[in-house]
């Protein structure tokens, strides 16, 4: 239908009304146009559904509860991990006042009641092309134009989250750093344009070592890095020697058609309760310091770190 977003571009919206049938209605018409719905009864439950379900548009009424929807609105924008919610405010006839306030809170547009589903599309196909808008401008901002990883800063943002998550919930997290041996002798030799390939194509072969929730970084030159989601140490030790062996496997040939031999070393460490390690700067010393080890121990191999020992080696190409 012509409301839908391109398919594998789906926009969710998440409705927020206390009125049980008009929550119904709304959530019926927005389905329709094809998007993907989530709802909430109150304020509490927008902000407790957002911390485990992320949305791109909020459309939500006043009156919710205790917190009303211009409360929300304020917090939404006030988090930097929700701030680019599109947020839209349902507003009664004659709420005048109401409309302004809402703006002033932050929201981004409003509609009244009754609530006019053609007007209610159209209000929202206006949203979906400015958070489209929003995440091609984040991406570009985040991503390293070489290779398709993500940037230092986006790689540091992902580590942040992941630890705090980690100490809250008690949970794993992993980081695995891979930095290409002798790379300098590759541009010397081969020249930087075979240097960019080889980066553009390590980039492609850890990819696909990785899972969705996990996260690969360029942090400089052939140096990356990898956060890997709710992982022990010894799952991503494995991970992290399939990653060397895809490396090791890469087939490269310089303009002549001879091959460029290729390999890496890499170095484990994970955040869990008996490392000690608890910050992204912890991790990814321990990580550094394990990456030292494999370099120094002969390259082409995993070091595992931890915190009670020195870096040991763990396996060898």
């Amino acid at each position: 239908m012509d409301d839908a977003p391109a398919y594998g571009d789906q926009i969710s919206v998440m409705i927020c009304e206390s009125s049980q049938v008009q929550l119904r209605i709304l959530s019926k018409a927005v389905e329709d146009a094809g998007y993907v719905v989530q709802t909430a009864h109150n304020a509490e439950e927008v902000l407790a559904l957002l911390k485990v379900m992320p949305t791109d548009i909020l459309l939500t009424g006043i009156e919710i509860g205790e917190m009303n929807g211009l409360e929300v609105c304020w917090a939404l924008k006030a988090n930097p991990d929700t701030e680019t919610i599109h947020t839209i405010v349902i507003t009664a006839s004659g709420q005048e006042r109401r409309l302004e306030e809402s703006l002033d809170a932050g929201a981004d547009d409003f509609i009244r009641k009754p609530v006019n589903m053609t007007e209610l599309r159209a209000r929202l196909r206006a949203a979906s092309r400015l958070v489209r808008m929003q995440k091609q401008f984040r991406q570009l901002a985040e991503t390293d134009a070489l290779t398709g990883a993500a940037n230092r800063r986006a790689f540091m943002h992902c580590l942040e989250m992941e630890t705090e998550q980690a100490r809250r919930h008690g949970s794993d997290v992993s980081v695995v750093m891979i930095d290409l041996d002798h790379f300098k002798r590759v541009n010397d030799t081969h020249g930087h344009a075979i240097g960019d390939r080889v980066l553009i194509e390590t980039v492609k072969v850890v990819q696909k070592c990785l899972r969705d929730r996990d996260l690969l970084g360029r942090l400089g030159g052939e140096e990356f890095a990898v956060v890997l989601h709710d992982t022990t140490i010894e799952h991503a030790a494995t991970a992290a020697e399939r990653i060397r062996a895809a490396i090791e496997a890469m087939r490269i040939c310089d303009d002549q058609g001879g091959a460029v031999p290729i390999t890496t070393s890499l170095g484990v460490s994970a955040a869990t309760a008996d490392t000690g390690l608890d910050t992204p700067e912890s991790l990814l010393l321990a990580a550094d310091e394990a990456l030292y080890e494999a370099k120094n121990s002969g390259r082409n191999r995993v070091v595992l770190a931890r915190s009670d020992a020195p870096a040991i080696r763990l396996a060898t190409g």
